[in-house]
């Protein structure tokens, strides 16, 4: 037999502290209704009944005929049972008050019982919860952590409504830790752009006088220059990733076939001597977006999973739509990602590489984001690592 519902038992329980009043009233009504208050005789009717004897009794004594007599008889024995009904009669109404003043004490009594268990019990069973979960609406404004546990005998719609208030917790410090992140890198992405604008500055006549020197130099500064060449290469390189941080796309968002784009880089951004593949069950996958950016970010994650199969491995993206979100994996058999190391990855300057900025991954997931979507890094069936990505279909 399934449980009543918390409303049904709410139902029941007002229901019965509510009728059971009414039904006690209803009773004393029957019951007077059954047994009316009579109208007050004569206080003393025993004169009466004396006399009535006594004219019986001398009219007896006259010669009457046998019809008379009898008659007489009649209505000396229908008088003297009036007699005995109406002291009867008077005696119950004596008796009346008291009997009504018992059964109204004993109503006043059951009510009062009533209301001594039953309403410690409803202050039990809802007030209890009602009261813990406005507590849990102060600590959420307190952005104080909530107990997992709920108290024992709570009614299941307030532990599911507990729940809700847990998973709401979770969702908005969810929601203020990225809040604090996307603030976090406009103002490190608008630090940067200044710094990359300064760099680009002595960066441009210094490659060029790089170059001119090298076709002028005699062949023993060639080192020296290659290395000045490659360094100012490497800045200019980190002013562009620098500049690329926290600008926002510009122009009108188009429609942008992903498994046109993703082709083309499998095929422009993965070397001949890897293995290639592009899963697309239903060609022509498209979101609303700005290619360039998008072309960006998604050549860094295929750069990325090169590097880490070292040029020589398998690259597989797969794009499909599933549950309203279209999805795309870029996956290796390189050796993978640890699980400390996955959310790491994603944050400005972070990298293991020698020569790398640590920006790269930070400004791919800041792109995708900037399309609504979301990027995460997984394990890949038989070794390696996968880059997630989703974006609202």
């Amino acid at each position: 037999m399934s449980r009543l519902s918390f409303r049904a038992r709410l139902f029941i329980a007002l229901l019965v502290v509510s009728a059971l009043p009414l039904v006690m009233v209803a009773g004393a009504g029957v019951w007077l209704m059954r047994n009316p208050p009579a109208i007050h005789a004569n206080d003393d009717i025993t004169p009466v009944g004396r006399t009535e004897a006594a004219m019986t009794r001398a009219m007896l004594t006259m010669p009457l005929t046998v019809e008379a007599r009898h008659a007489l008889e009649v209505h000396d024995s229908a008088v003297q049972h009036l007699l005995v009904a109406t002291t009867n009669v008077q005696d119950q109404n004596k008796k009346w008050p008291a009997a009504a003043a018992a059964f109204l004490a004993l109503a006043t009594f059951v009510l009062l019982a009533l209301a001594a268990v039953v309403g410690p019990w409803l202050s039990r069973q809802y007030a209890a919860p009602l009261n813990e979960i406005v507590d849990w609406t102060r600590r959420i404004q307190r952005r104080e952590p909530l107990p997992r546990d709920t108290r024992p005998g709570t009614v299941p719609e307030l532990i599911t409504l507990q729940r809700s208030l847990y998973d709401l917790q979770q969702g908005l410090e969810q929601a203020r830790a990225a809040e604090l992140e996307a603030e976090r890198l406009r103002a490190f992405g608008e630090v940067a752009r200044r710094v990359a604008h300064e760099m680009k500055n002595p960066l441009t006549p210094i490659r060029l006088a790089v170059r001119q020197l090298s076709r002028r130099a005699p062949a023993d500064m060639q080192v020296e220059l290659e290395v000045i060449a490659a360094e100012s290469a490497r800045l200019e390189a980190m002013a562009r990733d620098f500049a690329e941080l926290g600008r926002l796309p510009e122009g009108i968002a188009a429609p942008v076939d992903l498994c046109e784009l993703l082709e083309d880089l499998l095929k422009n951004a993965v070397p001949d001597g890897m293995t290639r593949e592009l899963r697309a069950p239903q060609p022509g996958v498209s979101i609303d977006g700005h290619y360039d950016p998008l072309r960006r970010a998604f050549s860094n994650v295929l750069r990325n999973a090169v590097e880490a199969c070292k040029g020589d491995g398998t690259i597989v993206v797969a794009v499909a739509r599933e549950d309203g979100l279209i999805r795309v994996a870029v996956s290796d058999n390189g050796p993978g990602i640890p699980a400390d190391r996955r959310e790491l990855i994603f944050q400005p300057y972070y990298t293991e590489k020698g020569g790398g900025t640590g920006l790269g991954l930070a400004i791919v997931r800041q792109t995708i984001e900037q399309h609504r979507g979301s990027i995460v890094v997984t394990d890949t069936a038989g070794g390696g690592a996968t880059f997630l990505v989703k974006f609202p279909a």
